[in-house]
């Protein structure tokens, strides 16, 4: 009977302890669990409850939603069953106070459980923290153009995020504002800047997105026309600035600053730029900048010999139909020999001009635009004095 009773007791031990068959058959070795935690970093890393989290993946060039889910009242979240593909890249996002936070991109490889912690911050519309950390503006010279790239690199040295306070369209608010030059065009966003986030103003451009504590990378270029051997770059700095540095072609050009100042020349034979840099600008400050001798006079001389034979030509070719028309008038129905002569000279310079134009455009002497038309009229004329001759003939 002793022994009866101690194989029931050793049965309901087995039972209590060991587990059960269901559960083991019910899990799937292929899933995994993705958890994580909503933390509040301006608020001590306290942990936010009732956020909702929304899992996507990414696999094959597509991107779909995963699942939902909130946090309970420690902030924590799980998702369970996941593929565990090494092929997928899940990320969390959420959103708090009308700010979107993405965690890190992360897939499964050898492990079975993914942490995917997102940090959170309160908001605020004060610019205070608000620095930027190096700008640099790099200039080249191309044609009668200059090419313009700026990289910041802004910095949020608060614990909250930068949110703006002055609305520029429904719904976006100004977070930083970028000044260029009036003859600015072909603004690119290169990076840190999304299209849909920037809005067109008067002095140049604004960016809408909130600023996270931190550090991120702006990158934009542009380009302007000047019409002269100097010209004046005048830069507005939107917010505190711990330094800039300028770049710009070491050719002959001479750059003064009352701002900046010169230290020296960077590169090597393959191309040398020379270097200029002033630190602690306030916000609402500027840089001036002059150039002098920059290489426009050689295009505008190109242009004007080009324009003179042009006209010369156009001159030339309006003489001898005049001179014929007043032989008609005379009974003379014939052209002379001369305005035969003249009509030939006129047709190779005419040619001539369309060969100089031609090496002009392949070694980017003359704008692509220009170059069309000014040959395009030039093969008109040439067609023009070849009827000529054919009528004179």
């Amino acid at each position: 009977m002793k022994r009866i009773y101690n194989s029931i007791y050793t049965m309901v031990l087995l039972l209590l302890f060991l587990p059960l068959p269901v559960v083991s058959i019910a899990v799937d070795s292929s899933s995994g669990i993705i958890k994580g935690q909503v933390i509040n970093n301006t608020l001590d890393r306290k942990g936010m409850e009732g956020i909702e989290i929304i899992l996507y993946q990414f696999v094959d060039g597509k991107e779909s939603e995963v699942g939902r889910t909130k946090t309970n009242p420690s902030g924590f979240f799980s998702f369970q069953g996941i593929s565990v593909d090494k092929k997928i890249v899940y990320y969390s996002t959420t959103k708090y106070k009308e700010v979107e936070y993405f965690s890190q991109p992360v897939g499964f490889e050898d492990k079975k459980t993914l942490t995917l912690d997102l940090i959170v911050y309160e908001t605020t519309g004060q610019d205070t923290d608000i620095y930027a950390k190096m700008h640099h503006i790099f200039l080249e010279v191309k044609g009668d153009s200059l090419w313009i790239k700026e990289l910041m690199i802004v910095e949020n040295r608060g614990d909250t995020v930068y949110v703006g306070h002055k609305e520029l369209e429904p719904g976006k608010k100004e977070t930083l504002r970028i000044s260029l030059p009036k003859e600015a065009a072909n603004i690119q966003y290169i990076d840190g800047l999304m299209p849909w986030f920037v809005v067109k103003t008067e002095e140049g451009f604004s960016d809408t997105m909130d600023v996270k504590p931190g550090m991120k990378k702006i990158l934009f270029s542009y380009t302007v026309n000047y019409r002269g051997s100097t010209y004046q770059f005048i830069k507005g700095i939107p917010i505190k600035t711990d330094s800039i540095d300028f770049f710009f072609p070491d050719k002959g050009i001479k750059v003064k600053s009352d701002q900046l100042e010169f230290k020296g020349t960077l590169g090597d034979s393959a191309g040398r730029f020379s270097h200029l840099s002033g630190k602690n600008f306030p916000k609402g400050s500027q840089i001036v900048i002059e150039f002098h001798g920059l290489p426009w006079m050689k295009n505008l001389f190109k242009w004007v010999i080009l324009v003179l034979v042009i006209v010369l030509i156009g001159a030339g070719f309006a003489i001898p139909f005049i001179k014929r028309r007043q032989y008609q008038d005379e009974g003379d129905e014939q052209t002379s020999v001369p305005d035969i002569i003249n009509l030939y000279e006129q047709k190779q310079a005419v040619l001539q001009t369309i060969a100089e134009l031609d090496d002009l455009s392949e070694s980017d002497g003359v704008n692509s635009e220009e170059y069309q038309i000014k040959r395009t009229e030039l093969l008109k004329k040439a067609k023009e004095i070849t009827k000529q001759l054919k009528f004179s003939s």
